[in-house]
């Protein structure tokens, strides 16, 4: 009963802190163009479209605004084309990370924050060309070190504007990876040695940058910017390169 209320204290007060006056939320929409090479499906580069769904929420939560909690959630999807244009892939991707950041604000308009996040992502990138083995997922949980800066001092038509660069570094965590060959059909036999793998900048390089704009209109802001995603894999002989530039409309709320 004693671990009951405990939990029910906290979920209680996590449901506060998400829907306080001061947190801070987002809901964005990207839509740019995509790169994708997989050499566990195909030695080729596929280009095209990418379009993403992201969530934001931000709280100065603790010590007079000093410490706060950031969460993000996100899907993504990437319908791309090979060189001759003959055959598509198909890149899905989810992602969700908890984490807290120190905060410095100042009165000349300037703010800095720099923290760390702790989540999963996964998804599968999809070659139907593939007979044998049409798909290679996409799976990793770590720690990601963020820093962010803004200037909230400019006006638009006399509407407050905030300008903001953030950056995330996935840094230390695991991630999935079969052999160079391997189907998942053995694994599915039971054929599960050396498939979880230490993950690092040195096999794993990642970054994520958004820079944004926010207008503020009344009660929402409108945010317009630009991000740019990259992420790599070098595990087992497989070399896998996502990049990703888009353009970021979005409400800040």
């Amino acid at each position: 009963m004693i671990s009951l209320k405990r939990y029910a204290i906290a979920a209680i007060s996590c449901l506060g802190l998400m829907t306080a006056a001061h947190a801070e939320q987002r809901l964005e929409f990207l839509w740019g163009y995509q790169t994708t090479r997989c050499t566990y499906l195909s030695p080729l580069t596929y280009t095209g479209p990418g379009y993403g769904l992201a969530y934001e929420w931000r709280h100065p939560a603790w010590r007079e605004n000093t410490i706060g909690m950031q969460a993000h959630g996100e899907f993504d999807y990437g319908y791309l084309l090979s060189p001759a244009k003959n055959s598509r892939m198909y890149d899905l991707t989810f992602r969700l990370d908890w984490g807290v950041e120190r905060l410095w604000n100042t009165t000349s308009g300037f703010n800095w924050a720099v923290g760390a996040t702790v989540g999963a992502d996964g998804g599968v990138i999809y070659l139907p060309r593939n007979g044998n083995n049409p798909a290679q997922a996409l799976m990793w949980a770590g720690a990601t070190l963020t820093a962010r800066g803004e200037y909230d001092k400019l006006k638009l038509c006399g509407k407050p504007l905030r300008i903001s660069e953030s950056v995330e570094i996935p840094s230390l965590g695991a991630f999935f990876s079969p052999a160079y060959g391997e189907t998942y059909y053995e694994i599915y036999l039971g054929n599960h040695n050396g498939l979880a793998h230490f993950g690092w900048w040195g096999n794993r390089p990642q970054v994520r940058s958004h820079l944004r704009a926010d207008w503020q209109l009344g009660k929402y802001a409108l945010t317009l910017g630009f991000d740019y995603r990259f992420q790599g894999l070098e595990c087992n002989d497989i070399t896998t390169r996502i990049a990703q530039c888009s353009a970021i409309v979005g409400v800040r709320f």
